[in-house]
Parts: structure tokens; C-alpha cells; sequence
């Protein structure tokens, strides 16, 4: 078979709202790609996490044997959060699996491919690279120099939170329409002057916008302010078209009888309510947790701070500061996430950046409670069934559609990394908040991190993404049910004539081709595992370099 494939990834695209479009003929690319293949929701990873989610999409595996859960790795021995990169994966990528078969590759922007890997062709690294000096930020290394002689500053990632929590909405705008237009032009200079069969290029402008502009368009939404919904309500929709737009020009670009189109999404998106936020408060209610009575702490004065950082500094300022002292991200991350918590007091906690929960685990945690065993069992029952019928604060409507026990979830080496539950919430209800009922034992809950909090951010990732496939053999106008986001990785190769690892979790997606095409081509399973395919290595910092940074930035105040 050997055709060609190109990836559209659009990070966070939703059904939701794109079936509406195209109903309202707003959406002429999207309904071709409708009538001229296959197409349907696509389940996410369970956590809905970005970058669990797109190493899951690249490897064809689930977290528990690639590793990745978020952009950090935590801790329990000591409660921090330690800030990862692609290197920290394991098992071979996509594009590696396919360079090593001879294959032309070009990728760009995928998040967690951060250092760019020695792959057969080109990779611009994702957002989890420090900034466009970073080593590692483009293979070859020489493409990153050509890019700025070509196109100007490169934006990794448009800053749009930055820009809403600073108040500079029309700014925020600006920016994902630039950075937008500008990844065009890089995916556009990229597939015409370099031979390829396989290439990928994700646009993140969805998430950006959804995040910050979601509650202007959603009458829903309980932040939902009708006035401003007049300015900002089409920011959104504007962003769907601009892709429609790119869309259409691919669609002709490619129609040329053996090359595959596929666009696909890591997750979906919806309404952002507080609810996350409010888990420990829930625990400290219950007995689980117990809060330090500290009344205003450090830990205070320092999100005041991080908040200005977040939205006062430039992209470029905070590229700097991260590529430059990465541990300091951590260190601040950690501190804001277990604000006030009182270890020896705690039998469970969440970290609140995603709806989870964690057992204070002996011999795990630094300062473990609750015995390995059947008390951690019992526990996770307990909490487990008492979760599972959370109210709404204000309607006292039911609003957990799920939980789940990382048992169920993940399978592999790295399984036990996961969080022991993973709260689903309901996605077809209004969440102003969680009822919690006889306080939180004189303490309030720490306020969210301002890159989370919910005044600013009010979209949130849900479960179902996007996915659209169009090509030879593929089912003209069928609507796809029960694709998972493990399955992309198998399909890709078995467009591609490759055969498929066997650690793989997803199957090839048989039924988006015809009986005839199905019958001709067989998916070759079988192949060498990849799993065991140990991490790259991390390009870090010298013990003078980082040193001189950590000179520079006392001099700024952003470490003692």
C-alpha cells in the first residue's frame, strides 16, 4: 500500500461545536471531509490530560506503559511536582517507528516531542519546549535558524492566559490569530520543500481560545456574562472558521487519490467549573484531610505574585525564566497546589490541577498515613463511593458521572504513577461548585492557581475529541463509533504498510475503510515491541549555568 498520510491535529476540537457549524453551512471544509470519509467522536485518555493524551496518540499505548500523566512528574516522597518533557517517554513514537522504516517524516508542534528526535526528516518540537533557543528545539538543529530567517520569531505557544489574567483581552485575540497564521505558513513551507510520506502539524489555537473565551459564547456557563458576550462571544467561532479555512486548502492540496487526510483531536472541550478546585476543601469536611491553621502563609503572598507573573511578564520573559531555571516551576507549582496541608493529619488529597485523588500512602508519600494494604483498599472504597455522590452547591443536582480506580485504567510498568481515583464529571450539567457540608475546620480552601482558575480559564478539556479521516478505502459519509485515541497510532501504520507493535492498546479502526478495501488489506500485527524503549536524554544545564541564572533571577526576586 505505502500512501502517503498527513495528520491535522487540533488540540481540544469538539463535536459539539462543530456539528452545529456545519449545520449552519459555516463549515464547508469540515462537511467535506463529512461526506468524503469517516468521522466521529474520539475518546480521550481517562485523565483528559494534554500531554498523557498526546504521548498516548504518538505511541499507540496507554499512560501506564508510556509513563507520561501530565506535563510533570509528582513526587510523593517529598509532595513536588517535577516539570517533564517527551524525553521522559517511553516507547518509540510514531515517527520514529516510521523512520526507522525508510519512511520521510515531518512533524510539527506536537505537544511532548520536546527534544526534537533524530528522526528521517524534519520535527519542530511542542509546547513543552522551553523556549526556540533551547537545544533540542529542532531537528535537524539547523531548521530552527531557517525558520526564524523565513518566518520571524517563532511562537511555540501564542501566551493567551497570560494575556486574559493581565485583562488585555484584545491582545489575547491578536495572538492566536499571529501564532495561528504563522504555524500555517511553517506547515505549508515545510510540506512543499521537503519530501515526505508522513506529516503531522497540530494547531493549538482551539485549546488557547476555548480555555479563555469559552464562558462569553456558553449562555450555560455560570460565569456567563451576556455583555461581554457581544464582544468576545465569537472569538471561538471565529477560530473554527480560520481552521476551515486551512482545511479546505489542504483538502485540495491533497486530493490526489492516495494520500490520506486525517484530523483528529487529543480531547474535547466544555465548561470549567470549580469543582476541582474544591476536592481537599471536600476532604478536609470529611475527616480525610486536615488543613494547618495558618490563616494568610507564605504560600499567600506567593500566588499574589505567580498571578502577576502570569499575567503581567511576557511569553518571551517566561520562555526565559523556564529554559533558563526549570526547577523554579516547580518549586512554585508545588508550593500553590499543597498550600496548607497538614501531612500527618492527612489520609487522602488531590492536587487539584485535575480531578483526582491520592491515598497519603506509608511508606510512599514522605509522610504517609494510611498503612499499604487492605486499610489503602478499604479507603479507596470508601472514598470511591462517597464521591461518587457529590452534589452540585447550588442545585444539589448529582454531578460525578464516574469514578474510576487506576486498577481499571492503566496497565504497564508506570500504572502505579497514577493518582488511586480519577473523578469524571458530568459533562451535560451546569457545575457551580461542590456542596460541602459543615465547613472545612476553620480553614478555606486555597484559592486556584491562576493558569486554573476558573474566573479566567473557563473552558475545561472533556472527554470526547474529533476524529475525520478521508483517503483511499476509506467509507464515504459513515459516522464512527467507539474510536479511542490508542487506536490512531495502529491506523496510521496500517496506512502506511507498516506492521503494528504488539505492546500497541488500540486496534486499527477497520471499520472507517470499505468490506473491499478491508478484504484486499490485512493490518500486519505482531511486530517488535516498543515499550522497552528507554528515554532520551533531557539537554539540562551545567552547574555554572545554573548557578548564573539563579544569581540573576534573586536579583529579580523570583527566588529567595
Amino acid at each position: 500500500m505505502n500512501r502517503r498520510v498527513f495528520v491535522l491535529g487540533l488540540d481540544g476540537a469538539t463535536l459539539d461545536i462543530i456539528r452545529p457549524m456545519v449545520e449552519a453551512g459555516k463549515l464547508p471544509a469540515f462537511t467535506r471531509m463529512m461526506n468524503e470519509g469517516s468521522w466521529g467522536p474520539l475518546e480521550s485518555v481517562a485523565s483528559q490530560r494534554s500531554a498523557a493524551a498526546w504521548s498516548t496518540f504518538m505511541t499507540g499505548m496507554n499512560p501506564g506503559k508510556h509513563g507520561i500523566y501530565e506535563f510533570y512528574d509528582y513526587l510523593p516522597e517529598t509532595y513536588n511536582l517535577k516539570f517533564i518533557n517527551g524525553a521522559a517517554r517511553h516507547g518509540a513514537s510514531l515517527w520514529r517507528i516510521l523512520s526507522r522504516a525508510g519512511r520521510r517524516v515531518g512533524v510539527i508542534n506536537v505537544p511532548m516531542t520536546y527534544p526534537a528526535e533524530e528522526v528521517n526528516g524534519v520535527l519542530v518540537a511542542g509546547l513543552d519546549c522551553p523556549s526556540v533557543r533551547s537545544p533540542g528545539f529542532t531537528h535537524p538543529a539547523s531548521l530552527a535558524a531557517e525558520l526564524e530567517a523565513q518566518f520571524g520569531a517563532y511562537m511555540i505557544e501564542p501566551g493567551l492566559t497570560g494575556a486574559v489574567v493581565g485583562g488585555k483581552t484584545a491582545e489575547a485575540v491578536d495572538l492566536v490569530r499571529r501564532e495561528f497564521n504563522q504555524k500555517m505558513a511553517v506547515t505549508r513551507s515545510l510540506m512543499k520543500s521537503r519530501p515526505w510520506d508522513f506529516f503531522m502539524t497540530v494547531l493549538r489555537s482551539l485549546d488557547a481560545v476555548q480555555h479563555t473565551f469559552w464562558k462569553y459564547s456558553d449562555p450555560r456557563h455560570p460565569d456567563h456574562n451576556a455583555s461581554l458576550g457581544g464582544q468576545c462571544g465569537s472569538v471561538i467561532s471565529d477560530t473554527y472558521e480560520m481552521i476551515d479555512g486551512f482545511l479546505g486548502e489542504l483538502l485540495d492540496e491533497l486530493d490526489d487519490g492516495g494520500t490520506y487526510l486525517m484530523v483528529m483531536s487529543d480531547h474535547g472541550f466544555g465548561r470549567k467549573h470549580p469543582a476541582t478546585g474544591q476536592i481537599n476543601a471536600w476532604l478536609a469536611s470529611r475527616g480525610y484531610l486536615r488543613f494547618r491553621r495558618t490563616g494568610e502563609s507564605a504560600d499567600g503572598i506567593l500566588r499574589t505574585i505567580y498571578r502577576k507573573v502570569v499575567g503581567l511578564t511576557s511569553r518571551r520573559t517566561k520562555e526565559w525564566l523556564w529554559e533558563k531555571f526549570p526547577s523554579l516551576r516547580d518549586r512554585v507549582h508545588s508550593r500553590l497546589c499543597f498550600a496548607n496541608i497538614d501531612w500527618s493529619g492527612t489520609r487522602a488529597y488531590s492536587d487539584s490541577l485535575f480531578a483526582n485523588v491520592r491515598i497519603n500512602l506509608r511508606g510512599r508519600e514522605g509522610e504517609g498515613t494510611v498503612a499499604p494494604g487492605e486499610e489503602q483498599r478499604e479507603l479507596t472504597e470508601e472514598l470511591a463511593a462517597e464521591l461518587a455522590e457529590l452534589q452540585d452547591r447550588r442545585s444539589g443536582e448529582p454531578i460525578v458521572e464516574k469514578v474510576l480506580k487506576r486498577e481499571d485504567l492503566y496497565n504497564g510498568p508506570f500504572a502505579g504513577k497514577a493518582p488511586e481515583l480519577l473523578i469524571r464529571w458530568r459533562e451535560n450539567v451546569s457545575i457551580s461548585g461542590i456542596r460541602i457540608e459543615g465547613g472545612t475546620g476553620g480553614v478555606a480552601a486555597a484559592p486556584p492557581i491562576p493558569g486554573e482558575d476558573h474566573r479566567f480559564i473557563s473552558g475545561d478539556h472533556h472527554l470526547y475529541g474529533v476524529l475525520f479521516m478521508r483517503g483511499p478505502g476509506v467509507e464515504e459519509g459513515r459516522r464512527l463509533s467507539g474510536a479511542r485515541i490508542t487506536d490512531l497510532a495502529p491506523t496510521i501504520l496500517y496506512q502506511s504498510d507498516l506492521p503494528i507493535p504488539a505492546d500497541m492498546d488500540g486496534n486499527v479502526l477497520m471499520d472507517a475503510f470499505t468490506p473491499r478495501f478491508r478484504d484486499a488489506y490485512k493490518p500486519a500485527t505482531g511486530a517488535a515491541p516498543t515499550s522497552g524503549s528507554t528515554p532520551r536524554k533531557d539537554p539540562g544545564y551545567d552547574a555554572d549555568e545554573e548557578a548564573a541564572i539563579r544569581s540573576r533571577l534573586r536579583d529579580l526576586g523570583y527566588v529567595e
